[in-house]
């Protein structure tokens, strides 16, 4: 970036106030969500390879979104959840909204699916997921967030490049 008399300036970012914002990536966090709600349009569902914690690639569900570069890494809990809303096939997900939000698994810090814009209803969800119990989950039937939400968030280097 430039000034007036053609000095470049470092970029200003947000102060950051999450751990999970000092290391920026191209997967949303869930340090990022700064504990709000954030609601996404679908833009495409991929499936990776993806570096596991055993440092072997594993392939991993992504989601890519219309307001953001960021993608979001997809578990089987989301997907079941996704799956539930809009149905089983993918091309079907597209263009659907979604509201995530901040949460753990295992003391460890995830992101869940609320919810959509797009739901007529409540649905209650059973996750069964091997070698654990099966739980339910509601997903919410949500109100678009407001643009300078969505625009907050792009710009506080959660969902941003």
């Amino acid at each position: 970036m430039s000034t007036e008399n053609g000095e470049d300036q470092p970029r200003r970012r947000a102060k950051p106030v999450d751990f999970d914002q000092l290391y920026p990536g191209r997967f949303i966090k869930a340090g990022e969500l700064l504990g709000k709600k954030i609601t996404l349009t679908i833009a495409d569902v991929d499936l990776e390879d993806l570096m596991g914690e055993d440092n072997k690639p594993k392939a991993k569900a992504t989601l890519t979104f219309k307001e953001t570069e960021k993608q979001m890494v997809m578990c089987k809990t989301n997907g079941i959840c996704l799956k539930a809303m809009f149905g089983k096939k993918l091309s079907d997900w597209v263009g659907k909204r979604i509201t995530i939000f901040p949460d753990t698994w295992n003391g460890e810090p995830a992101i869940r699916i609320w919810g959509s814009p797009d739901l007529a209803e409540e649905a209650e969800v059973e996750i069964a997921l091997p070698r654990r119990r099966p739980f339910k989950k509601m997903m919410h039937r949500t109100a678009k967030i407001a643009r300078a939400e969505a625009d907050q968030a792009s710009t506080t280097e959660a969902p941003g490049p």
